[in-house]
């Protein structure tokens, strides 16, 4: 695999990219207290999730249109969409109502899981595998994990891959990601700005836009054959 090819595959999609881990907030990470049981349990949140969503992509006992709803199932309890989506807009959202601001976190999720599952037949045998974790403050954690590939299991350079998890035992969720040290949340947010100044900081417009993003991708996922 290309050193940056993650970008293709959808193993690193549905924990990173096509998924939009995008509320990222200023970091400045402090060490972890060592053993400390939240900080086990935030890498066991990462480490459950991610193999639940291997084994989803290699059970070939199931249908496509049951990968696709357990998968749907996995981001929609993995992922805190809310608090995504309403980073993502930035200083639009001030200016929203809260009918439009609804409508628009709506769409979000909506459009997170569906960019996904255009990706589920590029499967290519990946996985990743958690590594630590740092405090950055209470109920804020930074796990790190590196992939795993096929190909290549004893890789010394693997591409390293962080999570953002806020939360607590039995009531974590993922908020945001980084590649190789860049996060995700700001460009994210920087995309949406750009589309926001173009159409007059309308929120509506920009639901409008996923919506119309969510369809494609929909029609994309339902053409292409189960991995």
């Amino acid at each position: 695999m290309a050193r940056h090819d993650w970008a293709l595959r959808p193993l690193i999609s549905l924990f990173v990219a096509a998924l939009g881990l995008f509320a990222v907030l200023a970091l400045a990470a402090v060490p972890a207290t060592a053993g400390s049981a939240n900080d086990d349990a935030a890498q066991a949140f990462v480490q459950q999730n991610i193999d639940h969503g291997i084994d989803i992509l290699k059970d070939q006992a199931l249908t496509d249109v049951q990968r696709r709803a357990q998968i749907h199932d996995l981001v929609a309890n993995l992922l805190d969409t809310t608090k995504i989506g309403l980073f993502a807009l930035g200083s639009a959202r001030a200016t929203a109502s809260q009918a439009d601001l609804d409508d628009y976190v709506a769409a979000f999720k909506a459009f997170m899981i569906a960019s996904y599952e255009t990706r589920l037949s590029g499967y290519g045998g990946e996985s990743l595998k958690v590594t630590g974790v740092i405090d950055h403050a209470p109920g804020d954690y930074i796990v790190s994990a590196v992939m795993v590939d096929a190909d290549n299991p004893d890789d010394s350079d693997p591409v390293r891959v962080d999570f953002r998890v806020l939360g607590e035992p039995g009531k974590f969720a993922i908020v945001d990601a980084s590649i190789v040290g860049v996060w995700l949340g700001l460009a994210q947010r920087d995309d949406f700005g750009g589309f926001l100044g173009q159409h007059n900081a309308s929120v509506p417009a920009l639901t409008a836009h996923l919506k119309d993003k969510t369809a494609g991708f929909l029609a994309q996922a339902s053409a292409a054959p189960a991995p």
